[in-house]
């Protein structure tokens, strides 16, 4: 029987697996100083980061999101962005590393992945900076200026980057970037490619050098871009919805790019929810999207767990239950 890493591995390289991942058992999560420092806010609270965005985290919300308007916008004018958008020197700011490390050697005696999160990407960055529509306009009507704040933004987050791998050397960093709604990328996948892809090849260049798995998160349609997804080194696309067609994915990626999610949260997480239908959405996303390997199944939030209490659980013993049918 494989180890919990083991059968990652033989999951990613499309090996032989003898059970599905299950959903983040191999991947307990650490919280290192850099992701405080620059996300400063708790349920119930306002706060404005270090890159001048405000944050709001409603009370019975999941997360923070950010608030922008002609109030709080940090970058009114992306050809001025240099008088806007001052990026914190993080290696001169003293992080204390000591719980995060202890925490991590827990994990690693425990012989599991050490998990980071790494939240809002190139794109959120831009969006939390001006705001959504400015963001979508700007790609389009001031191309060099765009090209110039991504640059910066894709260096002050491979710094973060670095910082993480030499404090922690942590398995898997995992990256949030949403590039698309739920049917439609927010953009062609000629204006993604033309701004996003090298900067994503950094990225996840930097995390690859220093033999770490990359994760993406993005629950949101990125059909188009799945083969670019792969070249820029993405070892698994986590919270992949099931409005993408996960089969047709593994053949464009060559059965290279790992696919976690396909599990509707829309359908499972909700307040009415029943256990006949937890366990026969997770029977479905087994039988759909088992054949040719490279998935896990997995409810498609950037992290552990569901919004109701009870449902991820459902899930996780029907995945041990589906391993029977499937892994015999």
């Amino acid at each position: 029987m494989l180890s919990l890493k083991e059968n990652v591995y033989e999951t990613l390289k499309n090996g032989k697996p003898d059970a599905f991942v299950n959903e983040w058992e191999p991947f307990p999560q650490v919280w290192d100083p850099v992701f405080f420092f620059m996300n400063p806010v708790a349920p119930g609270q306002t706060a404005v980061n270090p890159l001048g965005t405000t944050l709001y985290w409603g009370e019975n919300e999941p997360g923070a999101m950010p608030i922008v308007n002609e109030k709080t916008k940090v970058c009114p004018d992306v050809t001025r962005w240099r008088e806007y958008v001052k990026a914190p020197d993080l290696d001169a700011i003293p992080f204390d590393w000591t719980q995060v490390q202890a925490d991590a050697e827990k994990i690693r005696a425990q012989d599991k992945f050490v998990m980071v999160w790494n939240v809002t990407g190139v794109f959120e960055s831009l969006h939390f900076l001006m705001g959504f529509e400015d963001t979508l306009a700007n790609l389009l009507e001031e191309p060099e200026a765009m090209h110039e704040l991504i640059a910066y933004i894709t260096e002050f987050k491979k710094t973060q980057i670095r910082l993480i791998i030499d404090n922690l050397h942590p398995d898997v960093i995992m990256f949030h970037d949403d590039w698309g709604s739920k049917y439609n990328l927010f953009m062609r996948p000629t204006v993604w490619r033309e701004f996003f892809k090298q900067p994503y090849k950094e990225i996840y260049g930097l995390m690859k050098k220093h033999g770490i798995i990359t994760m993406h998160h993005a629950d949101c349609y990125c059909q188009p871009i799945a083969p670019d997804m792969v070249e820029v080194g993405i070892d698994i696309w986590e919270g992949i919805l099931p409005s993408n067609d996960i089969q047709q994915i593994k053949k464009d990626t060559g059965y290279k790019l790992t696919l976690m999610g396909g599990i509707d949260a829309s359908i499972v997480d909700t307040p009415d929810w029943t256990e006949d239908v937890v366990r026969a959405e997770v029977a479905r996303a087994c039988r759909d999207y088992s054949e040719g390997g490279c998935f896990i199944p997995c409810l498609t939030y950037g992290g552990e767990g569901s919004i109701h209490p009870g449902v991820n659980d459902i899930i996780m013993d029907e995945i041990r239950k589906q391993n029977k049918i499937y892994f015999k």
